[in-house]
């Protein structure tokens, strides 16, 4: 029996949290999962039947990251696949149907919205309190419960390749995007008392776009994924004068039970 591959990209963990609980719930049904972080190593396409392929949304769409490694990596595979996403937000962006525009030669039945807490906080939007974070947490074990169970048994549920609303994000998402990451980056700062120049911001950097000398700088392909201040063990980062607070949700409480 050939396994069912989890393929995802996590910035601050959400994703990674979705991607354990879907392994878990899948093997209730006695299935063969192996979890594929897309930055540790690539795919042998022979051994799956099913690939399952999540990430976080920015702005209404997948990490660049992800959806080359899905260029790159998958192409020839003719199983069916399923697509899942995590975003703070309680209605789906149209990630899936610009992932399904990119790579139209995989065989995607499925699509799974998963919501989750918002880590974005030091930047824009409200912080989730803790319960709204346990509660987030909570119900994204029901989704992945019933979308596993659908995806298994053949249910349909997924986007036209070709989409209007799409195509306007796109053209948005070209033009505004760069300047977005150049002006939060720009706000991002140092606290040299705490720093130990460690480096570990850098190295845990998934595009390796993070400097840190005098001060800190990014390249212009940053995600904003955040996993570098989220990364540094003196919380010595601040941004527009605050300092950065981590992103640490109690995933460990919440998981599917075998």
């Amino acid at each position: 029996m050939k396994n069912i591959g989890i393929v995802y990209f996590s910035g601050t963990g959400n994703t990674k949290f979705v991607a354990n609980n879907i392994k878990r719930e899948l093997e209730i049904y006695n299935k063969q999962v192996n979890l594929i972080n897309i930055e540790k190593g690539n795919i042998n396409l022979k051994e799956y039947d099913s690939i399952i392929i999540g990430g976080p949304v920015y702005l209404d769409r997948y990490p660049e990251i992800l959806i080359k490694y899905m260029e790159e990596n998958l192409k020839g595979f003719t199983g069916k696949c399923m697509l899942f996403s995590t975003q703070a937000s309680d209605k789906e962006a149209i990630a899936f149907q610009h992932c399904i525009h990119r790579v139209p030669f995989l065989n995607i039945t499925y699509t799974m919205f998963i919501p989750m807490p918002n880590n974005f906080y030091n930047f824009m939007f409200k912080r989730s309190s803790k319960e709204e974070e346990n509660q987030l947490l909570l119900e994204s074990i029901s989704l992945i419960k019933s979308g596993v169970k659908d995806f298994l048994e053949g249910i349909l549920k997924t986007y036209p390749k070709k989409n209007i609303n799409e195509k306007i994000i796109d053209l948005v998402y070209h033009i505004v995007y760069p300047h977005y990451v150049n002006y939060v980056t720009k706000k991002i700062t140092i606290e040299k008392d705490k720093c130990i120049n460690c480096k570990m911001c850098e190295m845990r950097c998934p595009v390796q776009s993070i400097r840190i000398d005098d001060k800190v700088t990014f390249k212009k392909n940053c995600l904003l994924c955040q996993r570098c201040m989220s990364s540094c063990p003196r919380d010595a980062f601040s941004y527009n004068g605050k300092s950065f607070i981590q992103y640490n949700p109690d995933f460990n409480t919440f998981k599917t039970i075998k």
